[in-house]
């Protein structure tokens, strides 16, 4: 599988996600996105790991390997509720996820609490495997 097929796979997973609005999504460099004013937003990552080749014969099957990681941002002081629903669905969306040979797993949360710029943030983060 190409570095294009899984960033495909994995954006269009995330457009179906119904967790938050999708404008309020910024997705890897794309458009400049404004977060002031929402009430919830997030950040989307996609963070390749090492390949190996595992499989050897007439033609080597390589395996890719990263992690899927989504930043989720409420205003400080304005509570967990919201943020801690959509780490949920979004967890929902994406653990154990599977397409065409592309593979997610058990999904991790991290809370970081106040970024200093104003956000409660809470990290989400899916380890794949594509072959």
């Amino acid at each position: 599988m190409t570095f294009e097929q899984i960033r495909d796979i994995v954006i269009v997973r995330m457009k179906q996600w119904t967790g938050i609005p999708p404008e309020n999504v910024d997705y890897p460099n794309n458009e400049v996105f404004d977060s002031s004013g929402k009430a919830i937003w997030a950040r989307m990552a996609s963070i390749t790991g090492p390949s190996s080749a595992p499989e050897v014969g007439l033609t080597a099957h390589v395996r890719q390997t990263g992690i899927i990681i989504i930043q989720l941002f409420v205003p400080n002081y304005t509570g967990t509720l919201a943020i801690t629903k959509a780490a949920d669905t979004l967890v929902e969306q994406f653990q154990f996820f599977s397409q065409d040979g592309f593979d997610c797993f058990a999904a991790s949360a991290a809370t970081l609490g106040d970024d200093g710029l104003g956000w409660y943030q809470v990290n989400i983060q899916i380890p794949y495997r594509a072959h």
